[in-house]
């Protein structure tokens, strides 16, 4: 869905009835154009955390005297910020920090490590979302982290800018939205439309979760790995 049909939509219905919405003319008022662009970040935020909808690759490299290795721009190699910049991106390829979780983590050859199974010996731990602690690093030795991606923040308002949302959760990002906007509108009939909308997206999610209508698993991982010309 691109950015301004989402806009038109919200003009259409759940901001049909205020200026911000053009009063239903299909469109956003173009001074409100960017809180209304923040609170779509803040919306497919939330449905990409509760939601597995997009997963990414990251490799990083040991070292001896690293056990926590924190998950974020700071310590790419492209950045060059730091003494040991032990994840391994490219500079035309860039780990943009849109980590939102680690799911799994392999060797070179496809083995999947055991996450946080204090009876594992060989488990690797998650202290935090972005935080992967190895207890017995080596220098050198690889590890390949398959994590739960965030949608890319979006900045531009034009006809070329997409939101990449699966469509059954398309009614959920837009009551998410209005529920902010109302939410910050005084008055207590604001109050109660803030609440209602947020209780559609919340019915939304619930349903989509019930049904199982996006994928909320890990699979074929190994496979994948291999695809991407690991040995």
């Amino acid at each position: 869905m691109k950015l301004l049909d989402l806009f038109e939509r919200l003009s259409f219905a759940e901001l049909s009835n205020l200026a911000i919405g053009m009063e239903g003319a299909g469109t956003i008022r173009d001074e409100d154009q960017r809180k209304v662009l923040i609170h779509t970040n803040d919306g497919l935020l939330q449905l990409y955390s509760r939601f597995i909808l997009k997963t990414k690759y990251l490799l990083i490299e040991e070292q001896e005297h690293i056990t926590q290795y924190h998950l974020i721009e700071k310590f790419t190699e492209s950045q060059n910020y730091v003494e040991y910049p032990y994840i391994k991106d490219k500079v035309a390829d860039r780990f943009t920090g849109d980590l939102i979780r680690i799911l799994e983590v392999y060797d070179d050859c496809g083995n999947q490590f055991a996450l946080n199974d204090t009876e594992d010996c060989h488990s690797l731990f998650t202290p935090s979302p972005q935080t992967l602690q190895i207890p017995n690093p080596r220098t050198g030795r690889p590890k390949h982290i398959l994590y739960q991606a965030r949608h890319d923040i979006i900045k531009n308002i034009n006809n070329k800018t997409w939101v990449e949302i699966p469509f059954v959760l398309e009614g959920a990002l837009q009551a998410f939205i209005a529920h902010k906007i109302f939410s910050h509108m005084n008055g207590q009939e604001n109050l109660i439309k803030s609440q209602d909308h947020y209780a559609t997206y919340e019915r939304i999610c619930q349903e989509v979760e019930a049904k199982d209508l996006v994928s909320t698993s890990v699979s074929n991982s190994i496979n994948k790995l291999t695809e991407r010309g690991f040995p």
